[in-house]
């Protein structure tokens, strides 16, 4: 396995691998250190980004690489020079490719053309760095527990929404998705981690009823509304569809109890969540956001030395053999 383009690209025991991995680096940052010694990363952003960019930047450095940042400004994609060729270029120079931009085609042309590992940093229809850092918060806010979990995601089907449904599907939880008519996610990704889901003892459900969807959970997710380079059209629309889909302190008691909530951030306070709920005792969403940066040094690591290709046949008990250790000595 090359590349990480979309969290089911993974197997089940390449997923649970990486959360393994996770864990062991936020235990231990360093175990690594020296693995991309004098080697660079090139991280590229058609986006802006703040926890993508710092937590990319924060893990090559922790492998001892060089993080180089750069933009269509910096880089002659700007002008012209067609993705392919840029990714044969990167290839030699660097050691993986990280890319942030807006077409998932655009992602898949530079992994087709790269020899060395691309990471899908984030497209417009697939986040899997956020999925994986999604499963890493929960599992540890449950104990080490997801199998069986109940979660529910609330508000528009979206890149973060599918990449969550995949993510779901392979750690057997039981996923709700509610979204407003005509904001449901992709069909043929759903279709896909629906039948995964079942393949793993989970279940993944669509509806429109985000009191229903809530019953029982065990978390709650919410996303942004709007997204960078809507209209005021759009934005009035979207807000007009989705405010029934707020997640606020009354929506969160149809949960459990011991619910917790969770947001990919940035948020949007008395938009898509209210701020007794971002900001209250349930929420977990800064150690959701610190999980981006094990996560993603989890998949550097694991791409760069062939570790999720030697646990592609094998049980997620198993793939610990292999993983870190605990000790840098």
């Amino acid at each position: 396995m090359k590349d990480l383009l979309q969290t089911s690209d993974l197997t089940p025991d390449q997923f649970h691998l990486l959360l393994d991995l996770a864990a062991q680096f936020k235990k231990n940052p360093m175990a690594e250190y020296g693995l991309l010694s004098g080697k660079t990363v090139v991280l590229y952003f058609g986006k802006p980004s703040t926890r993508t960019r710092l937590s990319f930047e924060t893990a090559v450095a922790r492998l001892g690489g060089i993080p180089s940042t750069v933009g269509p400004k910096e880089l002659q994609i700007g002008r012209g020079e067609t993705l392919e060729d840029t990714a044969h270029v990167v290839s030699r120079y660097a050691e993986a490719f990280v890319i942030r931009t807006h077409a998932h085609d655009d992602a898949k042309l530079v992994a087709g053309a790269a020899t060395i590992p691309v990471i899908n940093a984030l497209t417009d229809t697939h986040h899997p760095c956020q999925s994986l850092a999604d499963l890493l918060t929960l599992k540890e806010a449950w104990g080490g527990t997801l199998a069986g979990k109940q979660l529910a995601y609330v508000g528009a089907g979206n890149n973060v929404s599918h990449s969550l449904m995949e993510a779901g599907a392979m750690a057997g939880l039981h996923l709700t998705v509610a979204t407003p008519p005509g904001y449901e996610p992709d069909e043929t990704i759903f279709a896909n981690a629906w039948n995964m889901a079942k393949k793993m003892g989970g279940s993944l459900n669509l509806m429109h009823d985000p009191i229903a969807a809530v019953q029982g959970a065990d978390a709650v997710y919410t996303d942004a509304w709007v997204s960078m380079g809507d209209d005021e059209q759009t934005r009035a629309q979207r807000f007009a569809d989705l405010t029934p889909f707020r997640v606020t302190s009354q929506l969160m008691q149809h949960a459990t109890p011991s619910a917790v909530f969770l947001h990919c951030l940035p948020a949007h306070r008395g938009e898509e969540v209210s701020a007794d709920v971002l900001d209250g005792p349930k929420s977990i969403v800064f150690d959701q956001a610190e999980n981006r940066l094990h996560t993603g040094h989890a998949v550097l690591s694991a791409l760069i030395t062939g570790k999720l290709s030697a646990a592609s046949g094998v049980s997620a008990h198993t793939a610990k053999a292999i993983a870190l250790p605990l000790s840098a000595d």
